[in-house]
């Protein structure tokens, strides 16, 4: 994404691809309390969901995987490589996840973020999700446990503004 008046592209948002997974990995295992594996983001491309990557210089840097069922979208899973964070990446694929979700007739959109995660929270909140409740113990790793906000947001369709 290359920003433009205080705004990104969203078309340099591209799919994922199955060459990407170890830089998506690399991120995942340095941002996420829970990481995904090399198989969870092998068979997210494969199945239905739909997957992007923003990169620059030949460098994956941030990634969204986005379920879509007929009327219901579940942003599964969304992060950006630290040294890239608060440059606006992840609020442009939120955005680009909600565009298309809309175009596909999508009237909900659900995530679950971490209870403690509150600039992810504040993205989300700033961008028309609700918090709609909470799962106990959701996320898991080394002996501990976090709280996880399921979070919704209700489309209009045609209402989603990528810019």
């Amino acid at each position: 994404m290359y920003k433009r008046q205080g705004q990104y592209d969203l078309e340099v948002a591209r799919p994922m691809a199955y060459s990407d997974i170890p830089q998506v990995v690399e991120i995942e295992q340095q941002v996420a309390f829970h990481p995904w594996t090399q198989s969870a983001f092998s068979e997210s491309i494969k199945g239905a969901d739909k997957c992007w990557v923003v990169e620059y210089g030949n460098q994956v840097v941030a990634y969204l995987v986005q379920s879509i069922y007929t009327e219901e979208s579940h942003i599964l899973n969304l992060a950006v490589k630290s040294t890239r964070q608060g440059q606006g990446l992840g609020r442009g694929l939120v955005k680009k996840a909600c565009a298309d979700a809309s175009r596909n007739g999508v009237i909900t959109i659900l995530l679950e973020v971490c209870r403690n995660n509150l600039t992810a929270r504040q993205l989300y909140e700033s961008e028309g999700f609700l918090v709609l409740g909470r799962r106990s113990n959701y996320y898991r790793s080394g002996g501990r446990s976090e709280d996880a906000l399921v979070m919704k947001r209700v489309l209009k369709p045609s209402s989603v503004k990528t810019q």
